[in-house]
């Protein structure tokens, strides 16, 4: 299945029940993002796969008096969670795929995108139709992961699947993904491409803090989270509960050593990409 009907599908479905969690462990990718965007006052910035709208309201908070934040997403289920956020009460909204979104030409004095760039089917048609909505000279800082390898919260579980289910090949550089982007080799001619200049990229280390649910025992709240979202929730979608269960048990003391302050905390690596139409 493609990765846009299974995002606007039972993919966005997981990430918006699981939205605050989610919110919890992507906001340090977040922040770090927004202080190279620096959005302004008045600014009108694009939010690309906002998802369940966090980055839309920091980004709403951040231009207001008199900026707008549109954000836009493929799943429905995660923009309904994001139109419900008290911060997003004057944000546009739009659920579709901005691969052949009818934007308004030069609308834009910036787009934003914290892991929603990595996942078009042809990213050079959709960077392209996304250029076009943005103002001449508007920036462009969109996050990306770096490769598996260099993300232990992915590759740890990731790596106890290919024990337990076997090993997978690993998908041809650039397919849609969320490490689709892991070197500037695959996004840099994406942007020369759709006639974005100046691409500048810089690598940044995050700590994810990794849980949901309430349970007390961290590793079991981060247990629930890592086999419901991420590489390995792919592979167990359709496997039988006893398999679930025998990657569970494997997957548990793997994760005991990264607990810190009641909370499961991953290293992670981010490329910040910048650019300007």
């Amino acid at each position: 299945m493609a990765e846009a009907e299974l995002w606007a599908g039972d993919m966005g479905r997981e990430w918006s029940r699981r939205a605050e969690a989610l919110d919890r462990q992507l906001a340090p990718a977040g922040e770090a993002g927004m202080r190279v965007l620096a959005p302004q006052p008045g600014e009108r910035i694009l939010d690309l796969g906002c998802g369940s709208g966090a980055t839309t309201e920091t980004l709403s908070k951040a231009v207001a008096p008199g900026g707008q934040i549109t954000g836009a997403d493929i799943s429905a289920d995660q923009i309904a969670v994001a139109r419900a956020r008290p911060g997003n009460a004057g944000a546009d909204f739009i659920v579709g795929d901005a691969q052949t979104h009818p934007f308004e030409d030069a609308a834009f004095d910036a787009l934003f995108s914290r892991f929603g760039c990595m996942f078009f089917g042809d990213p050079v048609a959709a960077f392209s139709n996304l250029r076009r909505a943005l103002k001449p000279g508007a920036r462009a800082v969109l996050l990306a992961w770096r490769a598996l390898a260099m993300n232990p919260w992915a590759a740890v579980p990731a790596g106890v699947g290919a024990e337990i289910l076997g090993p997978v090949d690993p998908p041809p550089p650039g397919t849609p993904g969320p490490f689709a982007w892991a070197e500037p080799e695959i996004f840099a001619p994406i942007f020369e491409g759709a006639g974005f200049q100046g691409t500048i990229w810089s690598e940044a280390p995050i700590t994810l803090q990794i849980g949901d649910g309430e349970d007390p025992d961290p590793v079991a709240r981060a247990l629930n989270m890592l086999m419901r979202i991420g590489p390995l929730a792919r592979r167990l979608k359709e496997q039988p509960q006893d398999i679930r269960d025998r990657v569970r048990e494997a997957l548990a003391p793997r994760l005991a050593p990264f607990v810190s302050e009641d909370w499961v905390r991953m290293p992670g690596v981010i490329w910040i990409i910048e650019s300007r139409a």
